[in-house]
């Protein structure tokens, strides 16, 4: 599939947009995704799954054209047995990897057109976790440290442990299957400001190989990205994640 060459030169995009940003007029869904959205039981549910597919699509609309014409029913997000989103346009299955998260009226998209590259990004608000949360599902240092921490730093800390496995499954395409203790962060300064900043891995399943982390702080949120090549080791760093608004 075509797109813009020029961005092409960064390997992963992302944008996050708000509900209030989606249209009435629900003409933008494909036939496939209006007969999906039909059938949603909850409202909270259905409006997540609605979020999701326009902030996506907002995204794809800037990377695959250089104005606003593409027409928005004629791309469908769909969802592998696993839960991964991927991307049909004109019928026809497009290469590269798609992520979406939703949290509280907001939504996360991210893309890259590399086949052998798999992302996952997850959206977090900042909020405090219990301590039976962090004993359950952080390892035992993980969760001594969050603990050990003054109050008003443990939420941040814990959110950021906990969106960043969110990241991991989805790049591996595991979901929460997994024991979240296989996996293990270390967190870093937390006074950083609101830009990409590595987050080291120190131990992951076997399908994390070649896997990097990177997070960002967003007014009351923070976002992480997990970013894998499935054949080889890249130096991935913060230059190749570009947002699109």
């Amino acid at each position: 599939m075509p797109h813009n060459t020029m961005k092409s030169d960064y390997p992963v995009f992302w944008c996050l947009k708000k509900f209030a940003s989606i249209p009435e007029d629900l003409d933008w869904l494909s036939p496939q995704e209006s007969n999906r959205y039909r059938q949603f039981r909850f409202p909270k549910r259905q409006q997540e799954w609605l979020l999701g597919r326009w902030v996506a699509k907002n995204l794809l609309n800037n990377l695959l054209t250089d104005s606003d014409t593409l027409p928005f029913h004629e791309l469908s997000i769909h969802n592998e047995d696993s839960g991964a989103p991927f991307v049909m346009w004109n019928n026809q299955r497009m290469e590269g990897s798609l992520s979406i998260s939703h949290r509280a009226e907001k939504a996360i998209s991210a893309f890259c057109f590399d086949p052998e590259i798999s992302i996952g990004i997850d959206l977090e608000e900042i909020e405090a976790k219990s301590r039976g949360f962090v004993e359950d599902y952080f390892t035992e240092p993980e969760a001594r440290m969050v603990l050990a921490l003054p109050i008003g730093e443990q939420a941040l800390t814990a959110s950021l442990l906990w969106s960043g496995r969110e990241a991991i499954v989805k790049a591996l395409q595991i979901g929460l299957r997994i024991d979240t203790r296989q996996i293990a962060l270390k967190p870093p300064p937390l006074s950083s400001p609101e830009e990409w900043k590595p987050l080291e891995i120190l131990q992951c399943p076997p399908e994390g190989k070649n896997l990097k982390l990177f997070w960002r702080k967003s007014n009351h949120s923070l976002v992480t990205l997990a970013i894998k090549h499935n054949n080889r080791e890249d130096d991935f760093h913060s230059d190749w994640i570009q947002q699109i608004l």
